[in-house]
This record gives C-alpha cells, sequence and structure tokens, in this order.
C-alpha cells in the first residue's frame, strides 16, 4: 500500500483525470479508465465501500440511461448508455480517490493555493454550508403539508403539481430572505467577501509523479482508443 498524494497533487491529478475520462467513446477504453481506477483503490488502499457511498446519488441518472436510450435510439441505445454510465463511474470513482480523507475545508484550500478566484471558492463554500439548511427547510414544509393532510401518493394529481410548485416558490422565498439576513450579519461582523492570504506549502517534485504517472495512463488510453 502506497501513501496518498498531498491534497494539492490529488486535486490538479483529479481534475485532468475526470477531463480525460469523460471524452472517450469507444467501451474499451472506457472499461479501461474503469480498471484504472479500481488500481487507484487499490494501491492506495481506499475502502470499496467509501466508493459505494458516492454510488447512491448516481444510481438513478445509470437507470435511466439504460431506460430512455435503447427507447430512443433503438439497438444503438444500449451502447450510447454503456457509455454514459461507464464514464459516470470513472468521475465516481476519481471523486471518491480525490475525497478520500480530506474535507471540504481541505479543498477548499488547495482551490486557493491553486489561485482560483476567490468568490468562486466562497460561492462554493456557502453552497455547500447551507444545502444541509435548504434540506431542512423543505423537510419542516413537507412535515407541515402532511399534517394538513397533503398526500403525495398519486402522480398524475393537478392540485398535488399546484401545491408542490407553491411549496418550491415559497422555499425559494424563504431562501432568499434567510441569505439576505446571513449576508448583512457578516458584514456587520466585518466580512468584506475577501479571503485571507494563506502561506502556501511546497509540494516536492516526487509528489507530483503520482499525478504525472495516473494522468498519463488515461491519456495513453484516450489517444490509442482515438487512433482506432
Amino acid at each position: 500500500m502506497i501513501a496518498l498524494p498531498q491534497q494539492r497533487v490529488k486535486v490538479v491529478m483529479a481534475l485532468f483525470l475526470i477531463v480525460l475520462g469523460v471524452l472517450p467513446k469507444d467501451l474499451m477504453v472506457i472499461g479501461g479508465n474503469l480498471l484504472i481506477g479500481m488500481l487507484l483503490f487499490f494501491i492506495y488502499g481506499i475502502p470499496v465501500r467509501a466508493f459505494i457511498k458516492q454510488l447512491r446519488p448516481i444510481v438513478f441518472f445509470m437507470l435511466f440511461t439504460f431506460l430512455f436510450f435503447p427507447l430512443y435510439e433503438g439497438d444503438h441505445g444500449w451502447i450510447k448508455a454503456l457509455q454514459y454510465s461507464g464514464r459516470l463511474l470513472f468521475v465516481a470513482q476519481v471523486l471518491t480517490f480525490m475525497f478520500y480523507r480530506m474535507g471540504i475545508p481541505a479543498f477548499l484550500q488547495v482551490l486557493a493555493e491553486l489561485r482560483l478566484p476567490s468568490i468562486f471558492i466562497e460561492l462554493i463554500m456557502f453552497t455547500l454550508r447551507f444545502m444541509d439548511v435548504f434540506r431542512g427547510e423543505v423537510r419542516q414544509m413537507l412535515l407541515s403539508l402532511r399534517s394538513r393532510g397533503f398526500y403525495t401518493g398519486k402522480w398524475f394529481q393537478v392540485k398535488k403539481y399546484r401545491v408542490l410548485g407553491w411549496l418550491l416558490g415559497s422555499l425559494l422565498l424563504r431562501s432568499f430572505q434567510r441569505s439576505e439576513r446571513i449576508y448583512l450579519g457578516m458584514l456587520s461582523k466585518g466580512y468584506k467577501g475577501e479571503r485571507k492570504p494563506m502561506e502556501i506549502e511546497i509540494v516536492p517534485r516526487f509528489e507530483w509523479l503520482h499525478g504525472v504517472l495516473w494522468v498519463g495512463c488515461v491519456a495513453c488510453l484516450f489517444f490509442v482508443g482515438g487512433q482506432r
């Protein structure tokens, strides 16, 4: 088992792997990418259960491709569904590798070290921070509706969609009002929309060999597949 590369190397390496992983159309190349992703887990000692957790949100989209593309494009649709699903699985593998033992604060720190504009880092930070808040708001609003007799059992019911549309509009208004209160509160405490300058850690050159090796393997597969 080899130690994981430093966080900045992981993020840069993952970004290149994702870009190269979503480009190929050859199923052999996509299968090779998935094999490389499994090798990443094996060599760096990443447990498979961490990858399974990443699969939960994307299983629905994979099932949708296998249902939609064969109906829309006939026999060729199965190939297209395999292409999309394979790319999605590889991206999930790379994200699992990148975020293993690296939290969101460390990820934002790496983005700052890579000179990403601070406005984008702030947007990412606040989006991730308040996703749970929005989820809690939706849960409370649905609970309130159910306590008043709202039932979501039938799909095709105009009244139900009207109520859900009202719910979405109300959620947007409440989110806007809450974000405005939070922003004014931050301004009162000295927030200026700028991140404090941080010391950039120097990464040894040999650490970048991790990224060069894996990105080179995926790039070779991509170019070899393009010449077939």
